[in-house]
């Protein structure tokens, strides 16, 4: 996985990070995640080509029900239908874990990114002007939103990834 992420940190402005992390730093990001959210790997023949995770879209209890949601792909093999995959597989989950809002924060000029959220059912919500400097170059950033249930009164509690039986 890290060798998928490594190319969009040194020559992208898709994620913010700086420096490739580590192994065990992303191994300990992989861990920390799936405590409570799931992570999903797309694999063929032993090799990962691409992978999707949700995490905590803002850190105060009132937040735990919306989640932001990431997505990387190999870059030869986009085009393929492995983004798809990963986050119908992504959003069933989160869905059943009672996750209500799903965000997509995405550098505005990933044309590519935005339409395949839209054709998700995600729609704008935010616009950061300017908020990221990378590349020797300002980037702006749109925030996308999904409903995944019905925010309701009380809200059902969160399943943690570890407590909800999938199969798929």
């Amino acid at each position: 996985m890290l060798e998928i992420y490594a190319p969009y940190v040194l020559n992208t402005a898709i994620t913010f990070e700086y420096d490739v992390p580590t192994e065990a730093e992303f191994r300990g990001r992989v861990e920390k995640i799936t405590e409570k959210y799931p992570w999903i790997v797309y694999e063929e023949e032993g090799r990962i080509l691409g992978y999707a995770y949700a995490g905590p879209d803002r850190t105060r209890a009132a937040y735990q029900w919306t989640v932001e949601s990431s997505l990387y792909v190999a870059a030869e093999e986009r085009g393929r239908g492995i983004g798809s995959a990963l986050y119908d597989v992504l959003f069933d989950i989160l869905t059943k874990q009672n996750f209500c809002i799903c965000y997509a924060v995405i550098t505005a000029d990933n044309e590519f990114s935005i339409k395949m959220h839209e054709r998700y059912g995600f729609r704008e919500a935010g616009f950061l002007k300017n908020s990221g400097y990378k590349l020797g170059a300002w980037h702006s950033v749109v925030t996308l939103e999904k409903q995944l249930n019905e925010p309701l009164v009380p809200p059902k509690p969160v399943v943690p990834i570890g407590e909800l039986c999938y199969t798929f």
